[in-house]
Order: structure tokens, then C-alpha cells, then sequence
């Protein structure tokens, strides 16, 4: 039976939403409304959010308040508006990895492989997902707070907002700012919930397939059978495991291959905005949320890289793994095995790359986008 650690905390995001991961096809969709109204909430604001930034288009700061806003409710949109047009695919993908794995753990020692990498995804997951929430929930208390102190200062209630939009309305009313304080809370959980449940989904597909690749090669090592029929089945199995970790591999990668690019594209751009903020207001309220809001957005790249590594180094792990089993035992026995064996190990070596099309997901990568953003981040300061 496979780990009930198996997309546990993913299936309760996406209950939430309205979308069930684990039952069958027909069943996929059991509350479709909730899915609207997330998608609704998240596109209605941006038209607000877009008219702030033109009307304050000579305004740096607030311009690249607006910019911040426009670009996470646009990934938001990208991400479950990708994942709902192609949620049959994904519900299948998901199966295929459920089949294989349940397969697989029947032997005790890729069991223990399986628990201990559904583990840790539950772990990180959890830390991103509370990081993410982290930043929603300081932005939502932001301005409450902002105008509670401005009225001890002056006696005087004014409106702020948690995101920067413009209404056709004046909030100076109070019935017209709480509407738009609630639209504003609205679009914030919207965009935490898409973005969690899809993240998080990459992130725990990710790590059972290396927990496949590293069974592979867990079997590779141990390949030897009591007679010289056994070993060649043995071998038959595990090079068929490979070819399945390889599938989906060029599955998950061909889903997920546009939500990186988006992802990635914005990221730069993201985390300069973020930045640049944070150096305007590093002694002001606003720091708690922009502080955090840049974790949040440097744990949502992270999580992609490192996932994106991971798949690509356990692929590749298995020529080392074909270099430590006893194959010299093979190759007076059966020397056509060990051709296959040499051609598995040209495969291996090209590994499982997970990219957005012009760029691969991996540490690299990382490392060139923050490089990025704070080549944006002077060229903001300088226009100031």
C-alpha cells in the first residue's frame, strides 16, 4: 500500500479548490464553482490593479507597486488556468505515478526509498506552502494596521488597501472600502491557492520520480539472481523501470514546460520589483511585507531548480550505479547484456532535464536570475 504521505497535503489544497487529485476521472471535479470563483476573484482585480499603475506611470514607486501585484496574479491565472484546461492529463499522470509506485513498493527497500522522499516533499511543501501564506496574510494586515496607526497620529481614518488598484468608487465610505477591502482579500487568497496547488503538485511529482530513479538504481545494484535466467529477468525489469522513469519524465516536463517559462520569465523581473522596494522601505512598516512577500517569491524559483536538479542528478546516478554492480560476473556469462548495458549508460548520461524551453531548472539557473534582477534593481534606483 503506498504511503498515505503521497500528495497528502497537495489533495487538501486542491479539495479547497474544488478539485479532487486522487479519486477517479468522473469524480475529478466535485465542487467546479469554487475553481470559477477563484479564477474569477484573480481576473477581475488585475483591470484594477493595471489602471493604478498607468495613472501613477510617472511614479517609480508606485508603478513598481502596481508591477509586483500585475505579475503575481498573472502566474496565478497562468497556473490554474493551464492546469484546469489540462486537468484530465494531469489526473492521468498522477495515476501513472500512483500504479508504478504502488508497484514498486512491494519490495521492502524501495518502500523505505518511497516514504522517505514523500516525506520530504511533505516537509518542503508544507515550509513553502506556509511561506506563501505567510506573505498573503501580511499584505491583507498591512494597511488595517497602516490606518489603526495613522489614526492614533492624527485622529483622522484613512483608507488604505492591501494591493495597489483603482476603484470607480470613493472609499472614503466606509461600506465602499470594506467591499474593496475584501475584493483585495478575495484576489490574495485566490492567487495563494492556485499558486500553492500547483507548485506543490511539481514539487511531490518531482520527488516520486526520483525516489523511482533512485529504486532503479537501488535494483541495478543488487541486479544478480540465484541462476543466470533470473539475473537476465532482473535486468529486463529494471531496464523497464528506467524506460517508465524516462516517460515520465518527458510527461511531466512537457506539462510543467510552460508554467516554468512563464515562471521563470517573470521571476527576474519579480524579484527586482521586490527588491527595489525593499531598499525604498527598509525602515518603514511596509518592510514585514515585502521581506516576505521576496521569500515567498525566492521559495517559488527555488523550488523549481532544485527539483528540476534533483530529477536530472538521480538519472544520471544510475550510470554510477551500472559502474558499481558486479557486471564483470555479467560479462563472462552473458555479454549481450552487457551492450544493453553500455547503451543504457549513453541514455542516462543525456539525463532527465526538466526546462522551459530556452533554459533548464537547476541551481545554475537559479543563481542567473537573482544575478538578474539585481541588474534590474540598479537600473531602478538610477531612475528614481
Amino acid at each position: 500500500m503506498l504511503t498515505d504521505k503521497f500528495l497528502r497535503l497537495q489533495s487538501f489544497f486542491f479539495h479547497l479548490l474544488g478539485l479532487e487529485l486522487l479519486l477517479d476521472q468522473k469524480q475529478g471535479c466535485r465542487y467546479p464553482w469554487r475553481a470559477i470563483c477563484c479564477v474569477l476573484s484573480v481576473a477581475s482585480f488585475m483591470p484594477l490593479t493595471i489602471a493604478f499603475g498607468l495613472r501613477n506611470i510617472q511614479n517609480v514607486d508606485e508603478l513598481t507597486d502596481s508591477l509586483c501585484s500585475v505579475l503575481v496574479d498573472f502566474l496565478a491565472l497562468c497556473k490554474i488556468g493551464f492546469f484546469l484546461w489540462h486537468y484530465d492529463h494531469f489526473k492521468t499522470l498522477i495515476q501513472r505515478f500512483h500504479g508504478i509506485l504502488n508497484t514498486e513498493i512491494n519490495w521492502t527497500p524501495s518502500e523505505i526509498i518511497v516514504t522517505r522522499h514523500n516525506c520530504r516533499d511533505q516537509f518542503i511543501s508544507a515550509l513553502y506552502s506556509h511561506c506563501f501564506m505567510l506573505a498573503g496574510l501580511s499584505a491583507c494586515l498591512m494597511s488595517p494596521l497602516s490606518m489603526f496607526r495613522g489614526y492614533l497620529r492624527t485622529g483622522e481614518m484613512q483608507p488604505e488597501l492591501p494591493f495597489p488598484s483603482l476603484y470607480p468608487w470613493d472609499n472614503k465610505r466606509m461600506i465602499n472600502y470594506l467591499f474593496a477591502y475584501l475584493w483585495n482579500v478575495s484576489a490574495a487568497l485566490g492567487v495563494a491557492l492556485s499558486t500553492i496547488c500547483v507548485d506543490t503538485l511539481f514539487c511531490s511529482l518531482t520527488h516520486n520520480l526520483c525516489a523511482l530513479f533512485k529504486i532503479a538504481q537501488h535494483k541495478m545494484l543488487h541486479f544478480e539472481g540465484n541462476s543466470e535466467e533470473e539475473t537476465s529477468e532482473n535486468l529486463v525489469h529494471i531496464f523497464q523501470l528506467l524506460e517508465k522513469c524516462l516517460d515520465l519524465g518527458n510527461t511531466l516536463n512537457g506539462y510543467f514546460r510552460p508554467l516554468i517559462f512563464a515562471q521563470f520569465l517573470a521571476a527576474s523581473l519579480h524579484l527586482c520589483v521586490l527588491c527595489y522596494q525593499v531598499s525604498a522601505h527598509l525602515m518603514g512598516p511596509e518592510m514585514l511585507f515585502y521581506a516576505a512577500f521576496t521569500t515567498a517569491i525566492l521559495s517559488q524559483v527555488s523550488i523549481y531548480c532544485f527539483c528540476g536538479s534533483s530529477v536530472d542528478e538521480e538519472c544520471q546516478g544510475f550510470e554510477q550505479a551500472i559502474y558499481e554492480s558486479n557486471w564483470l560476473n555479467l560479462l563472462k556469462e552473458n555479454p549481450q547484456l552487457v551492450r544493453s548495458l553500455t547503451i543504457v549508460m549513453m541514455r542516462v548520461r543525456k539525463g532527465c532535464r526538466i526546462n522551459g524551453y530556452f533554459f533548464e531548472t537547476n541551481r545554475q539557473t537559479l543563481i542567473k536570475i537573482i544575478r538578474t534582477a539585481m541588474s534590474y534593481v540598479t537600473l531602478l534606483r538610477s531612475l528614481a
